[in-house]
């Protein structure tokens, strides 16, 4: 008898340990989000407020490359990030079979042609050399800049994932072969004059607002989903934790911030 009640005493002692575990982990209110860059944790500590009053404990990771976060919220360890447009993250999920995500636009980068000499497209030489981006995202979009500006046109109408043997017309005979990483445009740029990059890498060389930009990239079907987002996954996208980062990354204040704090780099895309 004693070791029957004792069996079940165990028994009854396990059942309470589990229901605690799971009442633990149901209990658990905190959002993990993923950072890499200027402004998303400023954005983030923004609305961190806001998100208590939510019932949520917003807590943010910074990291100073583009992988960790991705692969950390695929592995469930992030609940979501805000690192990436939408063609970095279907390249990510390509290459790693996974399901990311985007659930919301935040901003559109400014993306520009800058020149030294040049005050119109017009202006710029046949054989003129322009320096652009050489990783394979950007190198797309800055051609596909080009396009828009009508300067180039490419085969078969295409839009996305471009490369150089895609152009079919390039009436200036620009030469596209200066390609350099991100962080070396801006000073390969003081030696080329003509580069595509961005005002975040431009403001090394302290140009102002519309300083030396001859060509913006225009909002159109293929530039929308070029914009900054919050990306999820699949399973969770729909999660209360979710729309409630939804709900206080597209606010007033957030809007607002991006517009007081931003407008040099960027536009909001809520």
């Amino acid at each position: 008898m004693k070791k029957f009640l004792l069996i079940l005493s165990i028994f009854i002692l396990s059942i309470s340990v589990l229901g605690c575990e799971t009442s633990t982990s149901n209990d658990n209110n905190e959002i993990n989000v993923g950072v890499s860059f200027y402004p998303m944790k400023d954005i983030l500590t923004l609305i961190e407020d806001d998100i208590k009053e939510e019932g949520y404990e917003l807590n943010i990771h910074e990291f100073s490359d583009y992988q960790a976060p991705n692969n950390l919220l695929n592995n469930k360890e992030l609940d979501a990030n805000m690192i990436q447009h939408d063609y970095f993250l279907q390249s990510f999920n390509q290459a790693n079979d996974s399901d990311l995500v985007t659930v919301q636009p935040i901003y559109h980068a400014t993306f520009a042609l800058y020149s030294m000499d040049y005050t119109s497209i017009d202006e710029i030489p046949d054989g003129a050399s322009i320096t652009l981006p050489d990783d394979s995202t950007n190198l797309s979009r800055a051609l596909y800049l080009l396009g828009q500006a009508d300067l180039l046109t490419f085969k078969d109408n295409k839009t996305i994932g471009l490369t150089v043997d895609d152009i079919e017309s390039n009436p200036k005979n620009l030469q596209l072969d200066d390609q350099v990483p991100l962080t070396s445009l801006a000073q390969r740029y003081t030696e080329t004059g003509l580069a595509i990059m961005y005002p975040t890498y431009a403001k090394s060389l302290e140009l102002i607002g519309d300083e030396q930009r001859l060509y913006v990239e225009k909002q159109d079907h293929v530039t929308k989903d070029y914009a900054i987002s919050l990306v999820a996954r699949d399973d969770n996208k729909d999660s209360e934790e979710i729309q409630v980062l939804i709900k206080h990354v597209t606010s007033d204040k957030v809007r607002q911030f991006l517009i007081d704090n931003y407008d040099w780099a960027s536009s909001p895309a809520f």
